[in-house]
């Protein structure tokens, strides 16, 4: 499944970007000190990095054609550890997160990853 995760993956390395990426590495969304400055609070700052998390994993679980009915913990927790987040453990709450972004993802057919 990881494998397949970074395949998945690959296509988006294929950009002009600011900063050169490790191979097989996905460009990941800033966090959220970065994005909202140093007067968040801790909540604030939990939420936002929860929710960059969920996303991209969701978006990469759908790219590689995981089915939301399908998925055991374990295999959400792999696709999250793949990903190579920093300081990132799956919780409960992370876990529904990226189910309800797959859930999303796939009861709308008009959203076309790529």
């Amino acid at each position: 499944m990881l494998e397949t995760l970074l395949r998945a993956l690959l296509p988006s390395l294929i950009r002009v970007t600011a900063r050169a990426l490790a191979p097989a590495t996905p460009p990941l969304p800033p966090v959220a000190r970065d994005v909202f400055g140093p007067d968040l609070t801790a909540d604030q700052a939990i939420a936002y990095n929860r929710g960059r998390v969920a996303t991209a994993t969701a978006v990469a679980l759908y790219r590689s054609g995981q089915q939301l009915d399908q998925l055991s913990d374990d295999e959400i927790d792999d696709a999250v550890r793949a990903l190579q987040f920093p300081y990132s453990r799956p919780s409960d709450k992370t876990r529904a997160a990226i189910r309800a972004g797959l859930g999303v993802l796939e009861a709308d057919p008009s959203i076309n990853v790529v």
